[in-house]
């Protein structure tokens, strides 16, 4: 299975949890915690199935950028 269709099922399995990149890289197994989930979810964001936007992660609880699917 490619990176960004298991990006895309991690997020889509978390629904409607919002999630953050560091922790959907550790969620998919990535050792690159930023620049290859952003670039991802950046594009699954452009997609009505997902959103993104400034809010708690689900997991760190932290606020920063995060996505979230939208549809099942």
């Amino acid at each position: 299975m490619s990176v960004p269709q298991k990006i895309n099922d991690y997020i889509t399995a978390m629904r409607p949890a919002a999630i953050c990149n560091k922790c959907l890289a550790g969620g998919v197994g990535l050792s690159n915690d930023a620049a290859h989930p952003a670039q991802i979810t950046g594009a699954l964001a452009t997609t009505s199935d997902f959103a993104q936007e400034v809010a708690t992660c689900s997991l760190c609880k932290q606020i920063k950028k995060v996505i979230r699917a939208t549809r099942p």
